[in-house]
């Protein structure tokens, strides 16, 4: 594996954080934009779990126009770190948190008048606008208003003082999970309809966005004034579908991109016991494991409480000096069992892989989210956040 970088723990376990993967994604996610389109990256859910700071100062560092977070604490939590970098707000922000809002100098969603209203006296409270953006319904029926509701609000937020309406906004429903795209289209045709209704209206709008990761890495139809790029970045196909699209497309001759992306977070922990089982002997809570014959188990020191799924009980494995040591019984809370009986040379302190690359092995999330019976985007964001993310560059 190469040596150890400087400062991960000797004991517990940490992620890993690949800066070079980091700035590969950026520059390759790049190169497929079309023209004039903002870069903007999703770090919300701490960066999907790699981390919310470490990873949107290497996104910005990479080449990142716009990042995007959730929650207003997240914005907070950039501009107090001292990233200054255009930050979007795409979840609710509730109208007491405005002032907050305009100090940051944050821009946000917007699908309420109420809301309207408190952004603009928080305006002009603070001497500048606060730029909002209207977040159409267009099929996913979820956040955001219906046409004749999105042109009555765009409507009002021009009446008003202290607000901008920078953005007209959707969000694809079904654009990562279907070798279909009829709909997606449709909704992309609603965005324009909307659009074109608002110019006609004498309303400007300076930015119209809706391209997810699967959109931006499939349709440069899509891309618009800005992307907004999630679990891409951090080196993960969304979805299988996505990429066997991606493959047609090429196959087909209508599209040669299929970009290699490159996993950016490693999940590494260290043994803390070895022990000998005997034949006949349970291990784990509920006993859900027998030794058929003797063997030997390593502890490791997490469990789902650190992120690492109850549902990989007696399912997953491990990769300990490359070799592939299964899960044995449940995971606990805080600690999991593995099998290390065909593993020579474990001891305490032996580095385990939980999740990443090991002597030419391989554990992706895609494999740990089948073992769950989830999905990837789960899996990295459900990292503790009390485990260390820890920026490296690739490991020999």
């Amino acid at each position: 594996m190469g040596l150890v970088p400087e400062g991960i723990p000797q004991s517990g376990s940490w992620c890993e954080i690949n800066a070079g993967a980091i700035r590969t994604n950026v520059n390759t996610l790049r190169q497929r934009l079309r023209p004039g389109a903002l870069l903007g990256v999703v770090v919300k859910g701490d960066a999907y779990g790699h981390g919310l700071v470490p990873c949107a100062r290497a996104f910005v560092e990479a080449g990142a126009d716009w990042l995007v977070v959730n929650a207003l604490y997240e914005a907070v939590a950039l501009r107090a770190a001292g990233v200054d970098a255009p930050v979007y707000v795409c979840g609710y922000v509730p109208p007491e948190q405005a002032n907050l809002v305009a100090e940051t100098g944050v821009r946000v969603v917007l699908f309420s008048q109420v809301c309207a209203e408190a952004f603009a006296a928080a305006g002009q409270k603070a001497g500048r606008p606060v730029c909002v953006h209207i977040k159409l319904e267009t099929g996913m029926n979820r956040q955001g208003l219906i046409a004749e509701d999105a042109l009555a609000l765009a409507r009002f937020v021009q009446g008003l003082e202290g607000i901008r309406l920078e953005g007209l906004t959707t969000h694809f429903a079904d654009s990562d999970n279907t070798t279909d795209h009829r709909f997606a289209r449709e909704q992309l045709d609603a965005l324009e309809r909307v659009r074109r209704l608002l110019e006609e209206d004498g309303i400007a709008v300076p930015m119209v966005h809706s391209a997810n990761s699967a959109a931006t890495l499939l349709w440069p139809e899509t891309h618009g004034s800005l992307v907004r790029v999630g679990i891409a970045a951090y080196g993960l196909w969304p979805t299988l579908e996505t990429y066997a699209t991606a493959c047609n497309r090429q196959a087909a001759g209508i599209d040669h991109w299929v970009p290699n992306l490159e996993p950016v977070l490693s999940w590494r922990t260290r043994v803390v016991q070895v022990k000998e089982v005997s034949a006949g002997e349970d291990i784990g809570y509920g006993r859900t494991f027998r030794a058929t014959g003797s063997m030997r188990i390593a502890i490791l020191p997490l469990g789902y409480y650190e992120g690492y799924d109850r549902g990989l009980s007696n399912v997953a494995h491990v990769l300990v000096r490359g070799v592939c040591a299964p899960v044995r019984g449940r995971v606990c809370m805080n600690m999991t069992m593995v099998d290390v009986s065909t593993i020579s040379d474990v001891d305490v302190g032996t580095e385990v892989t939980l999740l990443g690359r090991e002597a030419g092995e391989v554990l992706s999330a895609e494999m740990l989210a089948e073992w769950m019976g989830s999905i990837h985007y789960e899996v990295v964001s459900r990292i503790h956040s009390c485990l260390p993310r820890l920026m490296v560059e690739e490991r020999p």
